[in-house]
């Protein structure tokens, strides 16, 4: 009896542990100019006769073929392993290396999971510049739904998108909020954008659709219109309501008001004087 409870409050404590989540730490600033680096002083050579392969950067494979030699681009081959590390195609990149995480173009403000590394996440400070990169403590995984780093216990908690050319858009996980578009290329993945759905809205599966939260005006992806939210009998149904000409969906006061303009004030010029 007495190992039994020792082994629940062991369990516990785990479970306890488990649940406890961090921040990630900066590993590369959305001001930094350079994609990676490299420790090695020069590019890596084949020798000439043997047959192996090994890194010539972050990103490709020198592959060593006797007197003939090519290379791999694992960025170009598959975004999930866009690393080189100790001669092969990574998902993780070798920081031993000197290499760093790629940022993401940002298609949103705030943060996002990275589409191919769990322990990586970025956040973005505006439309179409380049995130800053975060990774998460060793054997923590990136938890979307809180935006901080929880310790990974089982294999599940590890999440990538899985790319399908059959599809437009596809989930990320079991996330309602993040989505993400695969470019493809010879039926290979080339490129993927982690997307998220506005507030209101949820990923179905195919697209961001809006969910009444309740009675009410709520704001609409288009800043002239809104959603009007009633009871239908004891179903909650929308309809789409346009603003008047000239005027926005304010959102936090649900009403529909003129937007304000900014006056930019001219610099006054001081005559000088006749000398």
């Amino acid at each position: 009896m007495a190992s039994r409870v020792v082994l629940l409050v062991c369990a516990l404590v785990q479970l306890s542990t488990a649940a406890v989540e961090v921040p990630g730490r900066l590993v590369k600033s959305s001001s930094a100019v350079s994609f990676s680096s490299f420790a090695a002083a020069t590019e890596p050579t084949c020798d000439g006769f043997s047959v192996y392969t090994v890194c010539s950067d972050c990103n490709n494979v020198l592959v060593c073929l006797g007197s003939t030699n090519s290379k791999k681009n694992c960025t170009a081959t598959s975004p999930t392993t866009p690393y080189c590390v100790n001669g092969a195609c990574s998902a993780s990149y070798d920081s031993a290396g000197e290499c760093t995480p790629s940022g993401v173009t940002c298609t949103g403000v705030g943060f996002f999971p990275d589409p191919k590394v769990c322990q990586n996440y970025h956040y973005c400070e505006a439309v179409g510049e380049e995130s800053s990169v975060y990774e998460c403590p060793p054997n923590y995984v990136y938890n979307a739904e809180t935006t901080l780093c929880k310790q990974k216990v089982y294999a599940t908690d590890c999440v990538t998108v899985k790319c399908d050319e059959s599809k437009v858009f596809v989930a990320y996980g079991t996330s309602k909020k993040y989505y993400a578009f695969c470019q493809f290329a010879n039926s290979v993945a080339t490129s993927i954008q982690v997307l998220m759905c506005p507030d209101g809205y949820s990923f179905d599966g195919s697209n961001c659709v809006f969910k009444c939260p309740g009675a009410g005006n709520y704001g609409h992806m288009d800043p002239k219109k809104y959603f009007q939210c009633y009871y239908s009998g004891s179903q909650l149904i929308y309809t789409i309501q346009s603003c008047p000409s000239g005027k926005n969906y304010d959102k936090d006061l649900r009403v529909c008001t003129t937007p304000k303009t900014t006056t930019t004030l001219k610099p006054t010029t001081t005559a000088q004087p006749n000398v």
